[in-house]
């Protein structure tokens, strides 16, 4: 009986590390990389909400798709949390590959104020800005992610 119960144990682990998708368990997976390409206002609608549209790049080192199952994120902008949003319509992203999506995101009123006043102040061409991302995946054992990653957004496109 003891027998029985270690070799469907031991079947058992070895689908789970053949199952496709499951890449997260191999030792050489890595987290996907994200940056921030560009963030766009969003024309003001009922509420007066004020709404942007960030555009990301998710690039997947790893030799298996990186099925995505959603994201939540944070933008701050000088060091101020400006923008939160989360998306659940996301492709998947391919072996080695990468690809731009598109996010909306609500910004926090308070956060705009003090990061608007701080530039102002600071008249930079430029923007430092750091992106806390969770990602989730749909085909893993891990539920999801995170991935931070900072920068610095040009002003100038904008003109």
């Amino acid at each position: 009986m003891e027998k029985n119960y270690r070799l469907t144990l031991l079947l058992l682990i070895a689908m789970l590390f053949s199952v496709s998708g499951c890449a997260t368990l191999s030792p050489n997976f890595q987290k996907p990389e994200v940056e921030v390409i560009a963030v766009q206002p969003l024309p003001a609608r009922a509420g007066n909400n004020l709404r942007f549209r960030i555009h990301l790049r998710v690039f997947n080192p790893n030799n298996s798709e990186l099925a995505l199952s959603g994201l939540f994120y944070t933008l701050r902008l000088g060091g101020h949390k400006v923008l939160t949003g989360t998306s659940n319509n996301l492709m998947p992203i391919a072996p080695y590959g990468q690809d731009d999506i598109a996010v909306d995101a609500t910004a926090s009123l308070v956060g705009s104020i003090f990061a608007a006043v701080d530039f102002i102040n600071l008249n930079q061409d430029s923007i430092p800005y750091e992106l806390e991302a969770k990602i989730g995946l749909s085909r893993s054992l891990l539920p999801s992610i995170k991935v931070n990653r900072s920068g610095v957004i040009s002003l100038n496109q904008y003109q």
